[in-house]
């Protein structure tokens, strides 16, 4: 049993590993910084830094400490009895979300989070909570389908399982109502599909569905969501209003100039109070690119960017193509909300509230992430000897 452990953890992937850790860090640092208010001339050089890493940024970094614990357990566990325990864990999920939309306390307009008031008061998120339980789903669909397949999928009822068990996944995060999440779920299912080889055939009737349905889910958006939409369209027709936040962005973003103002630094517009609603959350991007400036930001999307391909790269040396499939998935995950969430920042996605993983704050949000990185590592320390890339899409 030693030597088993000593042998997988010797194929650790230390890259995706200390990426991974330095962007949660950076994260940390960014959190701290948005939310203190900058250093005072005459204030105690340590008394100052004890008011940086209080509030947020340790409630943050106590979740990252216990996310990792998780992720390094998951480590020693064989996958396998992950993929056979699909069932249950698609059961686990429904329930989740049942209870949120019944129990659930309501924030924003959603009823998305439930809280657990002893033996501590803790607030959880499901929604965020069941995407690697949903990933580990859709790829045991997939691959009941494309394992030992080399043709992939050519028939449509192949798809209805997972279609099916998405379709309620996702209806029950739209009924709380959170369609920016609902959008991540379905995403990450459609990209699966494509990466399964699957006939054009049947995308294409798919992607045609897709854009069909549009209006129908036009007519459940709340007048918020719609406002949102119409704002992102046409920024002047609401600029102090629901325009207000993704102006203030902006403003953010262009005070850094090319090099930042640094972190902790009084003169950060984040340090007004109220001046950027969000700045630790939905708007961290901002908060980071006035800090340390484009060049900064640049290299920030670069590095984060690594992360996502180096998945995507550990996706197809695994041992088989459900461990592909959650490699892809998380992958996937990790790049739309990092399309998301820069992209709203920026002005260039309407606003949906959906995090920056690894860097807002939020421990629904962290603690999945952490563990579906946890997951691909697990899943590559158990790749196949000869590393040959998996016969799905990518050879």
């Amino acid at each position: 049993m030693e030597s088993t452990n000593r042998k997988y953890i010797n194929k650790i992937d230390w890259f995706t590993v200390i990426l991974t850790i330095g962007l949660t860090i950076f994260g940390l640092l960014n959190i701290a910084s948005a939310t203190s208010e900058g250093y005072e001339e005459g204030t105690p050089l340590m008394e100052y830094i004890g008011t940086l890493f209080t509030g947020k940024f340790l409630r943050q970094f106590i979740i990252f400490l216990v996310s990792l614990g998780i992720a390094i357990a998951l480590m020693f566990m064989n996958y396998d009895t992950i993929k056979d325990l699909n069932l249950f864990i698609f059961i686990g999920t429904v329930l989740l979300l049942v209870a949120t939309l019944i129990f659930g306390n309501r924030q924003r307009g959603m009823r998305g989070w439930l809280t657990i008031t002893k033996p501590i008061s803790i607030g959880l998120q499901p929604g965020e909570l069941c995407k690697i339980m949903a990933i580990i789903v859709f790829s045991a669909e997939l691959a009941k389908v494309t394992e030992g397949n080399k043709l992939g999928i050519t028939r449509v009822r192949d798809l209805i399982p997972l279609i099916i068990k998405a379709g309620i996944i996702a209806g029950l995060i739209i009924a709380q109502p959170d369609f920016g999440t609902a959008m991540i779920y379905i995403g990450i299912m459609l990209a699966l599909i494509f990466m399964a080889k699957t006939s054009w055939k049947i995308l294409v009737p798919l992607a045609v569905l897709g854009a069909v349905s549009l209006p129908i889910l036009w007519m459940f958006l709340t007048p918020d969501q719609k406002a949102r939409v119409y704002v992102f369209l046409d920024p002047s027709l609401d600029p102090e209003g629901y325009g207000y936040n993704v102006g203030r962005a902006k403003s953010v973003s262009s005070a850094g100039g090319m090099t930042g103002k640094g972190l902790f630094s009084r003169d950060l517009l984040t340090q007004k109070s109220s001046y950027l609603p969000e700045k630790h959350t939905d708007f961290i991007f901002s908060s980071m690119v006035e800090a340390i400036g484009i060049i900064g930001a640049v290299i920030f999307v670069i590095i984060y960017l690594l992360l996502i391909f180096r998945l995507f790269r550990l996706s197809m040396r695994a041992r088989d193509d459900f461990g592909a499939y959650v490699i892809m998935g998380v992958a996937f995950m990790l790049a739309f909300h990092f399309i998301e969430n820069v992209g709203m920042n920026i002005g260039l996605m309407p606003v949906t509230g959906i995090p920056l993983p690894l860097i807002s704050y939020g421990g629904s949000n962290l603690m999945t992430t952490i563990v579906a990185i946890g997951m691909c590592v697990n899943i590559d320390m158990r790749r196949a000897k000869n590393n040959k890339l998996r016969d799905i899409v990518l050879k």
